[in-house]
């Protein structure tokens, strides 16, 4: 597998070109999330991203979806705290109408009042069911107590922001930001692919100056969010990184969190639920920039078991890894790098997650030579450097148990 890199107008042509397969995929990746927006302007990347598909200067709602979909293809779009990201899967001969659809979506979105209003009211619904959601309302809890402004907020907005949005917004935004955009193909880029991408973005990709904006952490701390008609509690802990995808501890930092967390013979798994039963699962759940990061992780427990799983993840976080352990976590990442470079899906996956933390496009292999250069003593040495560190706790709890689990956590 070896990633091309060419120079297109203000962006770049990052692709994979696998000549067995007969499908295309592709990306275009703006460099504008919920990080670039106003406080008072919360969810106004996420809302542009929702009604760039309700009609472009060419297509209306439904022949977007349509002309890709009645050829087994596929389109979608997601939105981060750094990007948002338009993508399409299409057999290779119907590229030309992929890449036309997906520019007309990230460069000549319609944006019209009626469609603004109906996608706010889709999103509300959305934020509705995030935070009836207890996994993904612990997730964005910890966001906002720990992170600073930008980072806090979540993707979505807030129903009171995004109902304040406009459409005065909405243009002034995209035509702020929508440039400097970056695409991915993998699977069968031919001379033709790539000729019509370059094409696309000469002729549409404006340069933009945006903000740059730092990546800040609050104190550490406990905080607990009382729900109503729940039963257990949802916990994430963790703390901040000093290493990104860009450091030289990255590969470090994957082989530690693949045997913490990845497989039924991960550390977490087999301690936590398959020795003492404590919890149906438990997950590391890290973010990661180009120079810093954030280590933690989640579960799910009764009240009744909570005292005994903070006790038991205290305890590991005491214990230096173990040589059995290491080879797990490094022998486990080598082999699914492997066994990812069957799949283009994958490929593609893997591309664009390297791009959206901002750091290198390495191969697969070059990734597996840093990881097999990765030692027992330098993973030893990152997971102290985890664990001396204060941790930050949140919890979505049954509503009055708010102090008797704060209690728990801290004693």
């Amino acid at each position: 597998m070896k990633i091309e890199i060419t120079k297109a107008s203000n962006g770049h042509i990052y692709y994979v070109p696998i000549s067995s397969v007969k499908t295309l995929s592709l990306a275009f990746i703006v460099p504008v999330g919920s990080a670039n927006e106003e406080p008072n302007e919360a969810g106004l990347a996420h809302l542009i991203e929702h009604a760039a598909f309700k009609g472009t200067k060419k297509f209306d709602e439904f022949t977007l979806k349509f002309n890709l979909e009645i050829v087994g293809g596929g389109l979608n779009a997601f939105t981060t705290k750094d990007f948002t990201v338009y993508f399409a899967k299409v057999p290779h001969d119907h590229h030309e109408k992929a890449i036309e659809i997906l520019s007309e979506i990230v460069f000549n979105p319609l944006l019209e009042e009626r469609s603004i209003e109906l996608e706010k009211s889709v999103i509300i619904e959305e934020i509705k069911t995030y935070n009836e959601d207890h996994e993904s309302r612990v997730q964005d809890l910890f966001a906002e107590t720990y992170l600073e402004e930008p980072y806090s907020r979540p993707v979505s907005g807030y129903k009171e922001t995004v109902e304040r949005l406009n459409r005065e917004k909405v243009l002034a935004f995209h035509s702020s930001y929508y440039g400097n955009v970056d695409v991915v193909a993998a699977g069968k880029v031919t001379k033709s692919v790539l000729e019509k991408l370059k094409k696309v973005l000469e002729a549409n990709n404006r340069g933009i100056d945006p903000p740059k904006i730092d990546v800040l952490f609050k104190p550490e701390r406990t905080v607990c969010e009382g729900k109503k008609d729940l039963t257990q509690v949802h916990l994430i802990s963790g703390t901040r990184l000093d290493c990104g995808v860009s450091s030289e501890d990255y590969p470090a930092f994957m082989v530690l969190s693949t045997l913490l967390g990845s497989g039924m013979s991960s550390l977490l798994f087999m301690r936590i639920r398959e020795q003492l039963g404590l919890v149906y699962d438990v997950d590391v759940l890290n973010t990661v920039w180009k120079d810093k990061g954030i280590f933690g992780v989640y579960a799910c427990t009764s009240l009744n078991k909570l005292e005994k799983y903070v006790e038991e993840l205290k305890k590991i976080a005491k214990q230096d890894i173990t040589e059995d352990l290491f080879e797990y976590g490094k022998q486990r990442l080598m082999g699914k790098l492997k066994m990812m470079t069957e799949s283009v899906s994958s490929i593609f996956g893997y591309v664009l997650e390297l791009l959206m933390a901002k750091g290198e496009p390495l191969t697969v292999d070059e990734m597996l030579k840093r990881i097999e250069a990765v030692t027992l003593k330098r993973v030893r040495t990152l997971w102290r450097q985890i664990c001396e560190r204060p941790w930050h706790w949140v919890g979505v709890v049954p509503a009055g148990t708010e102090s008797g689990v704060v209690r728990a956590i801290e004693d």
